[in-house]
């Protein structure tokens, strides 16, 4: 299986890398959007929707409403919104944290979950499409945004398997521990030391180390929510699109949360409008 997740792996990092730096603005974002749309087909699925023709249509809709999306992408009210997805996402964190939410398995359509997902993919994919856009090392930025969670990741993984000893939430992923999460932390402080070597942005190095930080720690909400939403449809992946990895929203379920948080800081901060 790792030697799976690391071939899959070694052949999309660099199509990832030339998507981010080598395609104009509209193209990047045509690009994600056909990865957030599979994102909403697996979505549709974990929400209840188990007709091919209707999770066809769902994602005909999404894909309609990326496209009118992304001619307002600069309009004044995409800041607040982020701001707000990113305030949102912090309390996800808090919640499942909590343990005062514990998943069940249902079947039939769950709306709400359906509707905060659609809200979530979107989000993201405006976030990155802002960011991405962005005239000063915008593109750069975008990529250490995505190699910020991947180095968490590994972070992650190494702690959790070297000291993991306290789960963080075993009711809804009893792989995860605390120490993994604190190796996933030190991973986005040193993330974080290299942008302020790169110099890409005009804040102080700890505003810089704890943005990064921050962005880690609320990309672990996003990881939870996707598996909350995975143990009540009683399944192991939410695809199998990609060899090893599961599917599309196995992959981005942090970026769902650390896009909206990163971008959104980055707006407040007056870094970015």
């Amino acid at each position: 299986m790792l030697k799976t997740r690391i071939l899959t792996a070694l052949v999309l990092a660099p199509l990832v890398i030339w998507a981010v730096l080598g395609l104009s603005n509209a193209w990047f974002a045509l690009v994600l959007g056909a990865i957030i749309l599979g994102g909403v087909w697996e979505l549709g699925n974990l929400s209840g929707i188990g007709a091919v023709s209707a999770r066809l249509v769902l994602v005909a809709l999404a894909g309609i409403g990326l496209w009118l999306l992304f001619g307002l992408r600069a309009a004044a009210w995409t800041g607040p919104f982020l701001q707000i997805l990113a305030a949102a996402w912090l309390l996800n964190l808090l919640l499942l944290l909590s343990r005062r939410f514990s998943p069940r398995e249902r079947t039939g359509l769950n709306l709400p979950w359906l509707f905060m997902g659609l809200v979530a993919l979107t989000g993201a994919w405006l976030a990155f499409v802002k960011l991405h856009g962005r005239a000063d090392h915008g593109p750069q930025l975008m990529l250490f945004a995505m190699i910020l969670v991947w180095v968490a990741d590994s972070g992650a993984y190494f702690a959790g398997r070297a000291f993991g000893r306290r789960k963080l939430a075993p009711h809804i992923s009893p792989g995860k521990t605390v120490e993994g999460v604190l190796g996933a932390l030190a991973g986005g402080a040193v993330a974080g030391t290299v942008l302020i070597w790169l110099k890409w942005l005009p804040l102080s190095p700890v505003v810089v180390v704890l943005l990064c930080v921050g962005t880690v720690l609320v990309s672990v909400g996003g990881d939870l929510w996707e598996s909350f939403l995975k143990r009540e449809r009683g399944i192991k992946d939410s695809g199998n699109i990609l060899p090893g990895h599961g599917g599309v929203l196995d992959r981005i379920d942090a970026q769902l949360a650390s896009a909206p948080f990163f971008v959104g800081r980055l707006i407040a901060l007056g870094v970015l409008s």
